[in-house]
């Protein structure tokens, strides 16, 4: 574990949320023949052992069979804060017509800064398995997302949609 000033939490925050920002914008500039299947996600859900409810949001970049998806996750904690950037990979397992099984893995980076004490920012895993259905322009989804973390490794559920 690596203990950063609030500071440079915020930073982090801020960082972040500028690299997502572009990426984003640079998905609206880039000709569909290179970009590819883009498109957004935005989901919640809850950790499994704490009862923690969170907001997800992230771009998706569709390689094929495969997707990249960098997002955030913003955790509601009762006192202070917690959130997490990741940079999570799908790939289609079950490609069907209507719906889609995938499993993917990820890197990620946890930070909770109480209100009470100093802020703590550590490297995560993701270990992803889901679903979802392919015959809406709202693809509605669900996943069970596994992170594993230095001493605690919580189970996260998660359902939303892909645009």
């Amino acid at each position: 574990m690596h203990n950063i000033h609030r500071a440079t939490s915020k930073a982090v925050l801020l960082a972040g949320a500028t690299l997502l920002a572009a990426l984003s914008f640079s998905s609206l500039l880039a000709t569909p023949v290179a970009a590819g299947p883009v498109g957004f996600q935005a989901a919640g859900g809850w950790y499994t052992e704490s009862d923690e409810f969170f907001l997800n949001a992230g771009a998706k970049f569709g390689l094929g069979t495969i997707s990249v998806v960098p997002n955030i996750d913003w955790i509601m904690v009762s006192s202070g804060s917690a959130y997490s950037f990741n940079l999570d990979g799908h790939m289609s397992l079950m490609p069907l017509g209507v719906a889609s099984l995938y499993a993917g893995a990820g890197i990620g980076w946890l930070t909770v800064d109480p209100d009470q004490g100093s802020s703590d920012t550590q490297t995560v895993g993701n270990l992803i398995l889901g679903a979802s259905l392919n015959a809406l322009p709202m693809k509605p989804f669900g996943q069970f997302k596994w992170v594993v973390a230095d001493g605690n490794d919580p189970l996260a559920f998660s359902i939303g949609v892909s645009f």
